[in-house]
């Protein structure tokens, strides 16, 4: 079912699946690109506060070009009122600031594509969470789903000697990125209600980028230009998470949630691939695959739904 703000863009007819699919590519491209851009700018796994300033010059950046779309898309400049304070201090804090903390440093630990196989799981904690907080009841697909996709952070996490591998600043900083993400969802749907979500999402990137500057510039860390053509790939990170969380939260104000987050199903397939094109990941143990086939099954039991009605014509994730 279409939600009341059908004309609120130009996402119309079967537009919108497009829209997600890019969404869910660009965030499967994220975590080999910054992997890469660590390599680029010479940042150490040990150097966090560094880390934490490619962070937020990325999302400081990214913030001023959602804020373009919203005026691409809305036909006029963004604004800033009192009553947005308040939803961007939080959706900062907890997209932003506390997300990326944890996945930036986590994936100076693990791979690529575990970054986002584990990222991904945030479609489960989404679930875990509205059901806790009472908005949605738990249903015997619900939770095969999250058992499937459990069972697969299990299984990529197996070493070829079937140990399992799981380190605190590694494996569970990329799994508590993915509460903050499904956290993040529950924030967008409310907060749309009363605000353009496009420019909430510029808004608290702009102060989300700058919190994490001041925490890498205090803790004195530094970045090295390694000229024009390497640092594109700066540029290509701000524009990636601007375009694709700007769509991203269109998405969920316009159709209902369980039709939008499906498409994170195809959030850890690309970044495997990714991975493997970027960074010569191996993606081709039987544990990755396996893993993958278990968390898109999970995604897909607790989004899918079967229809009991027509649908109408033109009618959501690493």
């Amino acid at each position: 079912m279409e939600s009341s703000t059908k004309g609120h863009t130009g996402l119309r007819n079967n537009l919108w699946i497009p829209a997600a699919i890019i969404c869910t590519m660009f965030w499967g491209s994220g975590a080999p690109t910054i992997k890469l851009g660590y390599t680029y700018f010479h940042l150490k796994s040990d150097d966090v506060f560094s880390i934490l300033l490619f962070a937020g010059v990325r999302f400081f950046g990214a913030g001023w070009i959602t804020l373009a779309i919203s005026r691409l898309l809305m036909g006029k400049l963004p604004r800033y009122y009192m009553k947005m304070i308040k939803p961007t201090m939080v959706m900062a804090l907890i997209q932003t600031v506390l997300q990326y903390f944890f996945f930036y440093l986590g994936l100076t630990i693990v791979s690529g594509a575990a970054g986002v196989l584990l990222s991904s799981t945030g479609t489960f904690f989404a679930v875990i969470i509205a059901v806790f907080i009472g908005m949605e009841a738990m249903t015997g697909r619900k939770f095969a789903g999250i058992i499937f996709g459990l069972i697969g952070v299990i299984v990529f996490n197996l070493s070829p000697d079937l140990e399992l591998t799981f380190r605190w600043n590694g494996e569970l900083f990329i799994l508590l990125t993915a509460i903050c993400y499904a956290l993040h969802n529950v924030l967008v749907k409310h907060y749309s209600k009363e605000h353009e979500p496009v420019a909430l999402t510029g808004f608290q990137f702009i102060l989300g980028g700058v919190v994490l500057c001041l925490i890498g510039i205090a803790g004195g860390g530094s970045l090295i230009w390694p000229g024009f053509a390497k640092s594109l790939i700066l540029l290509y990170l701000m524009f990636q998470v601007a375009v694709a969380y700007a769509l991203w939260s269109l998405l969920l104000k316009r159709y209902d949630t369980s039709r939008v987050v499906i498409f994170n199903a195809l959030t850890p397939i690309f970044g495997a691939v990714f991975s493997w094109l970027i960074l010569g990941d191996d993606i081709w143990r039987w544990n990755t695959l396996v893993a993958l086939l278990l968390v898109v099954l999970g995604i897909s039991l607790i989004n899918w739904k079967r229809k009991t009605v027509a649908p109408v014509v033109g009618n959501p994730r690493t």
